[in-house]
């Protein structure tokens, strides 16, 4: 059976995988910026957050949707305006998101999209295929397809190092300093 779901879950991304132009944003100048996660523990869960706060400002929208590999979202993944998870629950049969909130950070435009995840999730893989995001960035080189940058290292970083890590590529693409 998970043969036939993956099966079927990479045919409906490569069917419905959104033609973009990638548009290089530094991560300074971003205005909209979204964050996706699995969360694993109440650690990876806590390191994530301080990314989410950092990221945070006046002048910046950040949204940050969180998937956890399980049947229910544990009780410390605490549901905000701008955070949301989803679980094995959320999914269909082939494993494409369903939920609402998902559905809508699917259709918003994002400056900057950053994928913190630090293995292959297919739900994570769905959301990526249709975003409309105009650039996209992460660090896990399975999902190479899927980002616009790859940030690759020989160790593996923490959310914080990949953060700064990004920050410091976008502004060298867009031709600003660090």
């Amino acid at each position: 059976m998970n043969f036939i779901q993956r099966h079927f879950a990479k045919k409906y991304i490569a069917e419905n995988k959104k033609v973009r132009i990638p548009e290089v944003v530094s991560l300074r100048d971003a205005k909209n910026v979204g964050i996706l996660c699995n969360i694993t523990t109440e650690d990876t869960y806590k390191d994530i957050y301080a990314v989410f706060s950092k990221l945070q400002s006046a002048t910046r929208s950040v949204w940050l949707v969180g998937y956890i590999d399980g049947k229910a979202i544990p009780f410390y993944c605490l549901q905000q305006l701008s955070a949301d998870y989803f679980c094995n629950k959320d999914l269909n049969w082939y494993g494409k998101p369903m939920k609402g909130q998902v559905q809508s950070f699917c259709e918003t435009e994002f400056d900057v999209l950053l994928d913190f995840s630090h293995d292959v999730f297919e739900p994570l893989r769905f959301i990526m295929s249709v975003t409309p995001a105009k650039f996209i960035i992460g660090s896990e080189k399975r999902n190479a397809d899927f980002y616009d940058l790859l940030i690759q290292s020989d160790e593996e970083l923490s959310n914080m190092e990949l953060l700064k890590n990004i920050n410091h590529y976008t502004n060298q693409l867009s031709g600003k300093q660090s």
